[in-house]
């Protein structure tokens, strides 16, 4: 587990190249609770917009793309055989992580409240 001032750090030192500060930048999974937030917000990273979301993913090993289980499955018979489960993301383990982020999410919601959008991710990317 990385100690939250470290990513904190990172993440700030990734945010300052050219490219994060000419096209954006969008963090997912993170802040994971309301220590994280606070150090983000403490070295000087305030995201314009903060979305709530949950989805669920495989991977294509060799195109390296991401696809929706129900909403973004490839058409591609070949591509479909490829698809692997990052493993990570044992049902038991995205049941772990979901509980954790209801959890915290309250503190997070509190911190960026006035910036918040609620994103309904189980539905097509498109609409996303």
């Amino acid at each position: 587990k990385i100690p939250n001032a470290l990513w904190a750090n990172l993440i700030q030192e990734r945010l300052s190249n050219v490219d994060c500060i000419k096209q954006g930048w969008i963090l997912e999974g993170f802040p994971e609770n309301q220590e994280q937030a606070w150090m983000l917000q403490s070295s000087g990273i305030f995201p314009r917009h903060v979305g709530k979301q949950s989805k669920v993913f495989l991977n294509h090993v060799f195109l390296l793309e991401v696809f929706h289980t129900t909403f973004d499955w490839p058409s591609d018979p070949v591509v479909q055989e490829r698809l692997v489960k990052p493993e990570d993301l044992s049902e038991q383990e995205v049941s772990k992580k979901l509980l954790e982020y209801h959890r915290n999410f309250p503190e997070i919601f509190h911190i960026y409240r006035k910036i918040l959008k609620s994103i309904n991710a189980d539905q097509p990317s498109v609409d996303v």
